[in-house]
């Protein structure tokens, strides 16, 4: 059984008796996901190095969270646990880790797409470095093969919003980005039927 989720309490219950610096960690490791590096999880937690290390001894001997030695990532002991943890996250203050997540991890070189993934889910601001962010992911997304990742990163960049010169360089750049196969094929008129194309 999913650590957590018995009868003795939800998430939430449980996290808050390991202790504030426990659940910070623990909600910092459902925000980033596979990106959860020990160091990177207390940045986003905003603990010490030894705080950090504490709750995250805790965290595992109540088999809510493994790994982690070295720079291992931290994961959940069942994916259950994570989307539960993230759950219970107040919606305010998840907003607020993924924006800290989002510095984290670009302070850590990670690259943008790993910190567009949490600017996604922030709400605009008008920052220019954001606008940035948000279109070299795009550009990343689109040389992997990804338009619909690269559609969503420029949607999102349009609604930071973009300065009037960053605007037109970002609708370009929608333009250009390939539309998903459904929405491309969904304007198109729909083949007659083969019978009707018959004699009658």
């Amino acid at each position: 059984m999913p650590a957590g989720t018995g009868r003795d309490g939800g998430p939430a219950e449980c996290l808050e008796r390991l202790g504030a610096s426990a659940v910070r960690l623990a909600w910092a490791a459902a925000v980033l996901g596979a990106e959860a590096a020990p160091s990177l999880a207390a940045d986003v937690a905003a603990l010490e190095p030894g705080e950090a290390a504490e709750a995250r001894a805790r965290l595992t001997a109540a088999r809510v969270l493994t790994g982690g030695e070295g720079e291992r990532p931290l994961r959940f002991s069942h994916p259950l646990t994570a989307t539960a943890v993230h759950r219970s996250i107040p919606p305010a203050l998840r907003v607020a880790v993924h924006g800290q997540a989002a510095a984290v991890v670009a302070g850590a070189g990670r690259g943008p797409k790993a910190a567009a993934r949490h600017l996604l889910e922030v709400h605009p601001e008008g920052d220019p470095a954001v606008v940035a962010t948000l279109r070299e992911a795009a550009a990343e997304y689109l040389r992997a093969g990804a338009p619909e990742a690269a559609r969503r990163c420029l949607e999102r960049a349009l609604r930071e919003p973009p300065g009037p010169r960053e605007r037109a360089a970002v609708l370009h750049e929608l333009d250009r980005c390939p539309l998903p196969a459904r929405l491309a094929t969904a304007g198109r008129p729909r083949a007659a039927p083969a019978r009707a194309l018959g004699r009658r």
